[in-house]
Formats: structure tokens, sequence, C-alpha cells
């Protein structure tokens, strides 16, 4: 019984985590909004299956590499509390790789929804 609640409990700590990067970090919160927007744009343009099951791998793709980049970020943070040309490096690099999902997402949505709009 013990396992099971320690795994239930885990659910909770996974919960939190969410809420804290939404509540205290402005991209995620921003990437979370731009999720529902393009589910609201999937429902109103109805498209298919196939670009639905693309949709939802890319937003939950961008917004785990956010959580990923927060969790890098605020380990380093506490790692190194003086400036450090390696850790600003290990900050960038996974900010980046956050930012260039987004902008392959971006692309991949004007694939989609480009000819919903011009149709």
């Amino acid at each position: 019984m013990n396992s099971v609640l320690a795994y239930l409990k885990s659910f909770q700590y996974a919960i939190e985590g969410l809420i804290y990067a939404f509540k205290e970090h402005s991209s995620f919160k921003i990437e979370v909004i731009a999720a529902v927007m393009v589910m609201i744009a999937g429902l109103f343009f109805k498209v298919s299956r196939g670009e639905w099951l693309i949709l939802i791998l890319l937003i939950f793709s961008v917004l785990v590499a956010e959580l990923l980049n927060t969790a890098v970020e605020t380990a380093l943070d506490y790692l190194a509390k003086e400036h450090h040309v390696d850790v600003k490096i290990a900050k960038d690099v996974a900010a980046g790789a956050v930012f260039l999902l987004s902008l392959g997402s971006v692309a991949i949505g004007l694939v989609i929804f480009l000819p919903y709009i011009l149709s």
C-alpha cells in the first residue's frame, strides 16, 4: 500500500511543478496560451485526424522542452551562485533548444493551417 501512496504522491509533485512553471515563468504561460489557441484553431478549421496528431505532438513537445529548460536553469542557478561562463552557455543552449523547437512548430503549424485559412 505504501508504494501505491508513494506513486500517487509523485503525481502531486508533477502537478506542483506544472503550477510552479505556469505561475513563475512567463514563457511557459505564453506557450500554454499558444497551445490553447492552436487547439481552438484546430477545432474551428476541423483539421484532419493526422493533423491533430501532429499538432498534439508539437504542443506537448514544446511544453516539455520548456519544462526541461526551466529545470536546467533552476538547477544551475542553485549550483552556481555566481556568474560563470559555462553556466551561461548551458542555460543559453537549453533555451536555444526550446526556441528551435518552437520555430519548427510554428513552421509546421503554418503548413497545416495556411491551406484552411487561404481557402
